[in-house]
């Protein structure tokens, strides 16, 4: 890493004609794969009618694709710095364009399964070139910006992906109930191909060979890690997950070791370890650790409560969340000028504390609302106050670390920040989970709202925590920055 830790005092400029091509492009690319994230949580009953599916398979849909994913997302973005960033763009949309298809045309839950896993496997190359891009096409005093401008997509997309889904199979168009939401990729998958050549810059790569040894070794050590911890709880947390788990620090450990023994010798790691021992990037991987862990399950579990304890439909649950996103994109759009003005950490933490305190906001408006009744509109403040929050840390932390990623580390620095990202939101449902079921076994329509309300409230005890965790390691960069700066020169 390298460069200075002050960010630019100037107020961002307008794109150039180019810059602004690209950035819709990737932009649109983003916005797709991060509603298909979440996009099957509105399909899960339609899905058992037409395929048969049992809970088991449901739950092997979602985590088939979050997985498979996860695992890939440094590996992904590796290949990009080796092979070039708008090769693998294209390889990427056209595979994840023929998965979707894959997923529409699937006639059992099986076939539906695989395409899922082909899906995360396509999404994990296609969104580090959208990173990347937009760190290498964009000029510096205008990267903020596109930073900015991708934290809105990703605060959309959050809450587009289950009202699109949600639309469609209401709409139920040509009979095919469930299937739309897949096969509305298509096109936008067609598009995204067939312009790239002309709006991604092109990007030779640095031609070397790919490090196939700590590859394989990241996947085993990401599988083992997120595997127990996306499904270990609703299988009762058995013992193969444990031993899964207890492999994590040895795949860890070894993987550290093939990467400095390639560098010794000259050749090209998948992650340098000069970036492991950077310390402001070590924080900035556990900070993105630590605050998606208290994002992600937030609307996973308040979902339940809305859906269970009051009744509503899918649709109507993705709605109420909606002040979420309204609040992280208004910030997202103006987080580059507030960091002009204020510098990156400060924006950042303040990102984070307005975090602790929506969430504490969230806990006495749930305990105020012993009924339950107009639950949504009371939620409106504190979730609109708390998505403030959120997108003042989106694109600057990201634009934060990348300026002090070398240009042909992009790749895979923007895989593993977004494999942290990936690993604190798994992290997140279940540790959350443990506060919001403690120890509870059954069917959660014997819940009533009273006692999910309850539960309610204990997980958002733990997002508390760890956006407060989260402001510590903020505050430690921003200490580190500081002192970085005011260091004598050697």
């Amino acid at each position: 890493m390298s460069g200075s830790l002050t960010p630019t005092a100037s107020t961002p400029t307008r794109f150039l004609p180019a810059e602004r091509r690209a950035t819709a492009l990737v932009l649109g690319a983003a916005f797709m794969l991060l509603a298909d994230t979440s996009i099957v949580n509105v399909a899960v009953p339609s899905l058992q009618r037409d395929l048969g599916a049992d809970v088991p398979d449901v739950q092997l849909v979602v985590a088939g694709y979050v997985v498979a994913y996860a695992v890939m997302l440094i590996t992904g973005g590796r290949l990009g710095d080796l092979y070039g960033r708008r090769r693998m763009f294209m390889i990427g949309a056209v595979s994840f364009t023929l998965a979707s298809l894959a997923c529409g045309l699937a006639q059992s839950p099986e076939q539906l399964i695989a395409a899922r896993v082909w899906q995360g496997l396509s999404a994990s190359v296609l969104y580090p070139q959208v990173i990347a891009v937009l760190h290498i096409a964009v000029g510096a005093e205008r990267r903020g910006r596109a930073f900015a401008l991708l934290g809105a997509v990703v605060s959309c997309a959050t809450i587009a992906g289950p009202l699109i889904a949600g639309l469609l199979i209401s709409a139920d168009v040509a009979g095919l109930q469930w299937r739309p939401i897949f096969l509305i990729n298509i096109p936008v998958g067609i598009v995204l191909t067939a312009l790239a050549p002309r709006m991604v810059p092109a990007h030779k790569g640095l031609r070397l060979r790919l490090d196939y040894a700590g590859s394989l070794t990241v996947v085993l050590l990401l599988v083992a890690l997120l595997v127990p911890l996306t499904i270990g709880r609703d299988q009762g947390w058995p013992l193969w997950g444990w031993l899964l788990l207890l492999c994590v620090p040895v795949l860890l450990a070894v993987f550290l070791r093939l990467e400095a023994a390639l560098e010794r010798q000259g050749k090209s790691p998948l992650l340098r370890p000069g970036l492991w021992t950077d310390p402001t990037f070590r924080l900035a991987l556990a900070l993105y650790l630590v605050y998606f862990s208290a994002v992600v399950p937030f609307f996973l579990y308040f979902s339940v409560t809305l859906q269970y304890g009051l009744g509503y439909g899918a649709l109507a649950a993705a709605a109420t969340m909606a002040p979420y996103a309204v609040g992280s994109t208004l910030t997202s759009l103006w987080s580059a000028r507030i960091v002009s003005r204020f510098d990156a950490p400060r924006t950042i933490l303040a990102g984070c504390v307005t975090g602790v305190v929506g969430s504490a906001l969230m806990i006495a408006t749930l305990g105020g609302s012993g009924s339950g009744r107009h639950l949504g509109w009371a939620m409106v403040p504190s979730m609109v106050f708390t998505g403030l929050g959120l997108g003042l840390v989106l694109g600057p932390l990201l634009n934060f670390v990348l300026a002090r990623v070398r240009h042909d580390d992009s790749g895979a620095a923007s895989g593993a920040l977004s494999t942290a990202q990936q690993i604190g939101s798994s992290l997140g449902v279940a540790v959350i989970g443990v506060a919001f079921f403690r120890g509870f076994r059954g069917d959660l329509a014997s819940l009533d709202y009273p006692a999910l309300r309850t539960d309610m409230m204990f997980g958002l005890v733990v997002v508390v925590t760890a956006f407060a965790l989260a402001s510590a390691l903020v505050w430690l960069i921003a200490r580190r920055s500081r002192s970085g700066r005011h260091s004598p020169a050697p």
